[in-house]
Order: C-alpha cells, then structure tokens, then sequence
C-alpha cells in the first residue's frame, strides 16, 4: 500500500482506471518502465519524454513504473500499456507472448549497444573471472540482461558453474547490486557498465566487461494504432528542439536509432544458452 500511495503522489498510476489500448483515442497514453532504479530517479528520466510524446500524439501520456520485470512485460504483451523502455531480455519475452513492436533502439554516444561489467571492490584480492570460484556473487533481477544474463555467461565463459560460487543473490536493483558489494556482503557484482563507472570513485573495481549487448528499445503494444506508433517513431528518430531537452533527461549522450527484432536473435541464443547454468 505504501508503494502504491507514493506512485499515487507522483501520478504514476492513472492506468488503473483505464481501458485497453484501442479504446478512445482521447484517453491517456501508458508508457511503462521496468524498475532499475529508485522510483524518484526513474520519474526524473523519464517524465520528459513522455510529456514529449504525449505532445507529439496529442493526448495526455502517463509514466507507469512496474513493480517488477515481470509487471512490465505482462503490461505491455497483454495491452495495459501502450508503450515501454524495456530491456532485450524482457523484449524477447513480450515478443514471444505477442507481436509487440520495436520503434526505436536506445544509443549511446551514437553507438547502439551497451555492455555489463563485473565488478569487485577495488581492495579486492580477485584479479580474474575465474578467481570468483567459492565467493559470493550479487546479480540484479533475473531477468535483467546487463545485471543477471550477461554477468552470468561471463561466469559461464570462465569455466565456472553456479555450484562454483560461495552463494548467489538476485538484488533486483542495480543500487543494491553495487551497495552490497562496497558494503562486503558479497565479493563481486554484474551492473550495466555506464552504471559500474559512477560507482568507481566510491571504491568498486570493474573486473571484466561483456561483449556488446543489444540495446533497450521503446516498444510499442499490439493494440496501439499505426499511425500513432509511426508519430513515436519518427519523434524518437528526428526529435525536434523539445525532444532534444527530453532525451537529454535519459542521458547527456542518449539518442535512439532504427532497430529490427533480427537484432535479438542473440539474446534469444545466450538466454537458451544459459538456461541450465
């Protein structure tokens, strides 16, 4: 109830009164974000681009925060949003549930990949992957691709299997990922490598780095109209002067690009890769 009171606060939760998508079209738009940091960070990010978007298509756009990774892609395959940032992991698995629609790839600095680090304390005595056998190892949500699925083919590539490891923890957050591991409660962590860097001049070292990943998309629901679909991928792609302010919120460097769904196939192949690790 807590929870729900502060996104009440912060007029996160208007979709609970709404009709699915298709319905009038003067209703609110829905915009859901997984919950990779705290909610106030996630409102500051991201409630300029959908006050962007709302503009562009003209009607009112409500930022939902999902309560889990699992929230996010229920919301956005089964049509109780419109559209989502959402990770390549929880994509692959909206898009095995339904035809949702990638609009646009997240950039960075005009690159269309990120990447996941491994990461220590910087007192640590661990030098290698492999070192990492009999320590204790802290990942974020399960289903996260930067915090749990490639730090654990990382794991997987130095020879190490699960049972290698002291013990493993999903955290959820990439904040209590990283705070764990300054903290000594556990000897290593996986962050998405943009946010390992902030915490470097806190006392963390980063160990190892993965190969690039796919971006996060915006994606839009099944249910959401074409034509309305194509006003936020141009908007994404050719953002005027406003647009340009709100992405500028995501990120001194952030911009979006065209991207296909072929461009999954290997988070696809690493996700069944993993699956008996």
């Amino acid at each position: 109830m807590k929870r729900r009171r502060c996104l009440a606060a912060l007029g996160l939760l208007p979709w609970l009164a709404l009709s699915p998508p298709g319905a009038a079209a003067g209703r609110p738009a829905v915009f859901v974000v997984h919950p990779y940091d705290t909610p106030s960070r996630l409102y500051a990010r991201y409630r300029p681009l959908t006050l962007y978007l709302g503009g562009v298509l003209g009607r009112p756009m409500s930022l939902v925060i999902a309560a889990s990774y699992d929230e996010q892609i229920d919301m956005l395959a089964g049509g109780r949003a419109d559209f989502a940032y959402i990770g390549p992991t929880p994509y692959v698995r909206a898009r095995a549930r339904a035809p949702v629609e990638i609009l646009a790839g997240e950039t960075e600095g005009g690159q269309a990949f990120y990447q996941s680090a491994l990461v220590v304390r910087a007192d640590s005595p661990v030098q290698r992957v492999a070192d990492l056998a009999g320590k204790r190892v802290a990942l974020g949500a399960e289903i996260s691709m930067s915090s749990a699925v490639a730090p654990k083919q990382m794991l997987a590539q130095a020879g190490l299997a699960r049972g290698d490891l002291a013990g493993l923890a999903h955290l959820d957050r990439h904040e209590r990922v990283a705070l764990a591991v300054l903290h000594g409660d556990f000897d290593a962590g996986g962050l998405r490598l943009d946010i390992a860097k902030t915490y470097v001049p806190r006392g963390l070292r980063i160990l190892a780095t993965s190969q690039p990943l796919p971006p996060h998309v915006i994606a839009a629901s099944p249910g959401v109209p074409r034509g309305q679909a194509e006003k936020v991928r141009l908007a994404l792609l050719h953002p005027d002067a406003s647009g340009q302010e709100a992405l500028r919120a995501l990120g001194p460097q952030t911009g979006f690009t065209a991207i296909e769904d072929a461009h999954f196939h290997a988070v696809r192949r690493m996700v069944k890769a993993l699956a008996q690790w």
